[in-house]
């Protein structure tokens, strides 16, 4: 980012924007109607668990969960991914048995559940590639996933699996912005890992998130996906001919943006963060805005925090 003034930064922003957007395959995508069918609920104590199909178009089928508050409408919505790991069901504290449970709660990684239990209307998508939505082309990987698969096909026709999964998030926007007891104009999004990776691109070109947390994944490209084995996901074609990822969260700016990193964690190097914040801090210095950026880096390794994520939330959203 080279912009010295605001006017500077949005003319930077705009284009910028749109550039992500084209280099993602969705830049010139028309909106789907909204079409979400709920299959499921369940009671799980302060909140419904309700399980959609929600449409995304080209005769996609979307698995979505809705956590519903109990007590009395309107809520703040918060939109959320899972990471590249078995499924929804981790983020949403259904686990299959208790060394998984112990497992994955040392790492908050039911960050969903959280959420909901802290009072919001949690929206959470299935990513494509993982758990229900594995093609008949998966790895030998466990679990299974078709990122690999997905993500050449979809660059074959000049998309990529981040965009398709920032089009399902969008798809998911669209369905909430219909509900009554949803606020408007009121949305958070956050995720872990390849959630954080979603999460962001998504925020980047997508205005309607009014608050960002982006965990595990806030870094460098240099330093994370290009210094070590990353799944096929990860990239973006032609990225780096505009940005790195300092510039890419300088694109959230103004709205409130907090990056979680793990001082430890091995694959997205808190060093590295650390260096690219100082272009968010910028951003949004430009935008007069600085207590609206945060990095916040815990001392574990590559793990959520519920509280780093409901502090920011509560404060922001």
């Amino acid at each position: 980012m080279r912009a010295n003034t605001l006017a500077e930064f949005q003319a930077w922003q705009s284009t910028l924007r749109f550039e992500i957007a084209r280099l993602l395959g969705i830049a010139e995508r028309a909106p789907v109607p909204v079409v979400a069918e709920k299959i499921a609920a369940i009671d799980r104590g302060t909140y419904i668990e309700e399980k959609y199909r929600l449409d995304s178009g080209e005769q996609v089928q979307t698995p979505m969960y809705l956590l519903v508050p109990k007590h009395e409408p309107p809520f703040k919505a918060i939109l959320i991914f899972h990471g590249h790991d078995a499924s929804a069901q981790y983020i949403l504290g259904n686990f299959p048995d208790d060394a998984t449970a112990r497992e994955q709660l040392a790492i908050d990684n039911n960050y969903a559940q959280s959420l909901a239990q802290a009072g919001y209307l949690v929206c959470a998508i299935e990513q494509r590639g993982l758990a229900e939505r594995t093609t008949n082309q998966v790895s030998d990987e466990n679990p299974a996933r078709s990122c690999r698969h997905l993500a050449f096909e979809y660059m074959m026709r000049g998309r990529t699996l981040i965009g398709e999964r920032c089009w399902d998030g969008m798809c998911a926007i669209h369905y909430l912005q219909t509900r009554a007891d949803v606020l408007p104009n009121v949305l958070g999004c956050t995720g872990h890992s390849g959630g954080g990776t979603t999460a962001l691109w998504l925020a980047v070109i997508d205005s309607r998130i009014t608050t960002l947390v982006v965990s595990g994944y806030f870094c460098s490209f240099k330093d994370s996906i290009l210094a070590m084995r990353h799944c096929e996901c990860n990239y973006v074609p032609g990225i780096l001919t505009f940005a790195e990822m300092g510039d890419l969260a300088a694109l959230v700016a103004p709205r409130p943006f907090r990056a979680i990193n793990g001082e430890n964690d091995p694959i997205y190097p808190a060093v590295a963060a650390r260096q690219q914040f100082e272009t968010v801090a910028r951003a949004y210095a430009l935008n007069d805005a600085t207590d609206q950026c945060s990095l916040a880096i815990h001392s574990g390794a590559h793990a959520y925090h519920h509280q780093l994520a409901q502090d920011w939330f509560s404060k922001w959203l």
